[in-house]
């Protein structure tokens, strides 16, 4: 949650204000409730003392009073007599005389023989044994007792003659009346209530306060006090503090002095208010100062905050350049500029990066697609020239990354002193426009000049270039159809010997099947199906005429395609990536069919060709001996065939994993010799038991005296070197007596059988006078 700059003012001005408020209120409060606190104790210990010592006082009077009494001859002999008239008589007019409240007189067991008034019952027992046998002990007791619901102060006296013969009582009220008088002169209220509770509460005899008021203070019973009572609570703002009683009475009625504290705390209230209300002056006073400091503040912060803003859209025409009286903001705006300045240098230097391709200062890919737009777009015609350094990857091998980067750096040099736009698309492709489309004779011309050889100080690297141009919008009316297919065409000239491609349907159309092939040839490799197949073309040994061998050869019927010759989908596996996919399919089902021959007694050893890829894939070759011995086979149930250019390709890894194979125990021959070069400079080196001759040197081998010569040739070589030899392509009789005649060991061609799938090899070996059961 976020909030305003005026908010955040208020906020720590509030807050510092209500913490101020707070502790100088506690602290108040704190030394104010402690020193009334302390002064109300020692005012209700002073009450406490008065209270004792009136009690006392009155106490030394009524004692006085009944010795008069008891000292009355007259009495002495009423009572002597049991003159009860006479007894009456003296304890009415004695209790007049000092205005008791009542008179009595009980023999010495305490059994009642005369009241006045007629509190106790003549004849009763007087219902304080204690005060009876306190007085026999003691000669006198000062006590209080209550007497129908009401407090007396009682003394009791025993009447002499000369022996105790009696006991006189005199009694005195503790009345309202008697504890307002007390109040006046101790300054503190008296409350005398019951014991005995009515509903949970004690119930007030008598009381120098209102009867309510009284009930409430007893039952708040507060020995100390709170804040909330002082400042709110008013209604009961006495401490209150109980009076010790005698034995007689402590189970009976509790005496509580209470104190009027409101007085003391008066001042404090006051004070708390004036507190409170500096507090709402200061709250109120930091609301306007947070205001006008905000108003100070947010005004140029406002004013960077609409830069910044501009800043964000792009837009560095507008100033941000703010004036303001407090330094932190002037230096936030010289920062604002600085920042500016730096994102708009930074800007125009990433977006040169990202026009431009750091090594060679030429436009990139993607703003070269931007530029060819804007022009399609406007309408212009434009030949669009692509331009590709053959072998690149072959230039940085050889020469080194460095020269690489030299040799692209130099060309680019040599386009730009061609008036045109020109960019690099990746590696050594890039492209260009001239502003007028050139002529041939000048494609020719520029061709020539960017060929020439680029010169180092240590070396001179010749390059080869291959031009490839499309017509806009004629062949291509938006720049992603220009360089999809410009990448068709430079694809299309790899794989050519010319230097110059232009755009056509028939192109685009090789390229589209290339990739319905690719796409295609990979759904069937993934999934069950029976558009792959297997045939079998026999080989027959010359010698003995008998079928010694038989060569796999793949086929593919694609249902959406119909036939696809091998070569073709074979090439393009292996320029796609896939072709171990493809020999792996192989190697399973030439394995399987093998297990299948053997169960019709047929022990011929089929040969599988293996690709460029194949024979430097080591796993896939580790592979082929785990599956024949998961199936009980061994290397010498199978024949391997290298094509001769997969060994020229990189001899040193082909031969390590053809000795490899041969340690294992294959046969290996070498398929289609002579179309290959230097293929004599690794004969004597290569771990190979065979050749065979390309059928192009064996079909029209009858007639054709140079292809005659060139067999022949091969033949002899094969002797030196002590190879066995497979002639291809035999299609007559002619061919195949030549060959016999010539020492060729085995022959393989249309003459002999045409490529057979499994189930028709079976039937035509069972049938043919090539194979003898």
């Amino acid at each position: 949650m976020t909030v305003t700059l005026r908010q955040s003012l208020f906020q720590i001005l509030f807050i510092g204000i209500f913490i101020t408020a707070s502790m100088i209120l506690g602290n108040v409060w704190t030394v104010t409730s402690k020193t009334a606190f302390n002064q109300v104790t020692k005012n209700i210990e002073v009450a406490n003392s008065v209270l004792e010592q009136l009690l006392q006082d009155r106490s030394e009077q009524l004692l006085n009073s009944a010795r008069v009494l008891t000292d009355d001859f007259g009495f002495k002999q009423a009572v002597a007599t049991g003159d009860i008239p006479t007894i009456q008589s003296v304890l009415q007019n004695h209790g007049q005389r000092i205005e008791s409240d009542f008179m009595m007189l009980t023999d010495l067991s305490g059994k009642v023989l005369e009241s006045q008034p007629g509190y106790f019952a003549r004849g009763s027992e007087f219902p304080y044994p204690d005060i009876i046998n306190a007085v026999l002990e003691g000669g006198g007791s000062e006590n209080a007792i209550i007497v129908d619901g009401s407090l007396y102060q009682v003394i009791m006296l025993p009447v002499y003659a000369p022996n105790p013969i009696a006991i006189a009582g005199i009694g005195f009220m503790d009345g309202d009346a008697f504890l307002k008088q007390v109040k006046k002169i101790i300054q503190a209220d008296i409350i005398v209530s019951s014991k005995r509770s009515v509903n949970g509460a004690h119930v007030v005899l008598h009381s120098s306060l209102p009867y309510i008021q009284a009930q409430r203070v007893i039952n708040a019973d507060k020995q100390t006090l709170n804040w909330f009572d002082v400042t709110f609570s008013r209604d009961t703002p006495y401490l209150t503090r109980d009076i010790k009683l005698p034995d007689t009475l402590s189970n009976e009625v509790s005496i509580t002095l209470a104190v009027d504290v409101s007085t003391h705390f008066d001042n404090f209230t006051q004070l708390q208010f004036n507190i409170l209300g500096i507090s709402l002056l200061a709250i109120a006073g930091s609301m306007l100062l947070s205001m006008f400091m905000a108003s100070r503040v947010n005004k140029p912060v406002a004013s960077l905050v609409t830069a910044a803003n501009h800043l964000a859209d792009g837009n560095y025409e507008q100033s941000v350049k703010t004036s303001g009286h407090l330094q932190e903001i002037n230096e936030l705006s010289d920062a604002f500029v600085r920042m500016k300045d730096s994102i708009q240098s930074r800007e125009q230097r990433i977006l040169m990066q990202s026009r431009l391709d750091m090594l060679t200062r030429l436009y990139n890919r993607s703003y070269m697609e931007e530029l060819i737009q804007q022009r399609l777009d406007a309408g212009e015609s434009l030949q669009v020239i692509g331009i590709n350094i053959r072998d690149f990857r072959t230039i940085n091998d050889l020469y080194g990354y460095s020269n690489g980067d030299t040799c692209i750096i130099s060309i680019a040099e040599r386009i730009k002193r061609w008036r045109g736009t020109a960019a690099r698309l990746s590696g050594g492709e890039l492209v260009w426009f001239a502003n007028e489309p050139l002529t041939d004779e000048q494609l020719e011309t520029f061709h020539t000049i960017l060929e020439q050889p680029v010169a180092t100080q240590q070396l001179v690297m010749p390059i080869k270039l291959v031009f490839t141009v499309v017509n806009c919008p004629a062949d291509a009316d938006n720049a992603q159809d220009l360089f999809r297919r410009m990448n068709i065409l430079l694809d299309e000239a790899e794989m050519g010997a010319n230097w110059l491609l232009q755009f056509s349907s028939e192109i685009e159309q090789r390229y589209l099947r290339r990739l319905s092939i690719i796409t295609e040839l990979k759904e069937v490799l993934q999934s069950e199906q029976d558009e792959l197949s297997l045939v079998y073309q026999p080989k027959i040994s010359l010698e003995t005429r008998q079928v010694n061998g038989l060569e796999a050869l793949i086929r593919w019927n694609s249902q959406r395609l119909g036939f696809i010759p091998p070569d073709e989908f074979i090439e393009i596996a292996e320029q796609a990536g896939f072709i171990e996919q493809v020999t792996d399919w192989v190697l399973n089902r030439v394995v399987a069919d093998i297990l299948i021959l053997r169960e019709h007694q047929i022990h011929i050893k089929p040969a599988v060709n293996l690709s460029t890829q194949d024979i430097q894939n080591r796993p896939l070759l580790e592979r082929l001996i785990a599956l024949l011995d998961a199936n009980e086979l061994s290397a010498d149930n199978i024949t391997l065939e290298i094509t001769e250019s997969d060994l020229v390709a990189d001899a040193k890894i082909a031969i390590a994993n053809l000795q490899f194979l041969q340690d294992k125990g294959f046969s290996i021959a070498i398929d289609d010799f002579g179309t290959g070069y230097s293929s004599l400079a690794y004969l004597k080196n290569l771990p190979v038991s065979a050749i065979k001759i390309d059928k192009a040197f064996v079909l029209n081998l009858s007639t054709d005296t140079e292809d005659q010569q060139i067999v022949h040739t091969v033949l002899s070589l094969s002797n030196i070197f002590d190879l066995e030899v497979v002639a291809e392509g035999v299609e007559d009789a002619n061919a195949m007596e030549i060959l016999a005649e010539w020492g060729c060991d085995t022959a393989q061609g249309y003459y002999i059988s045409r490529p057979l799938p499994l189930g028709g090899l079976i039937d035509w070996l069972a049938s043919s006078d090539y194979y003898q059961h």
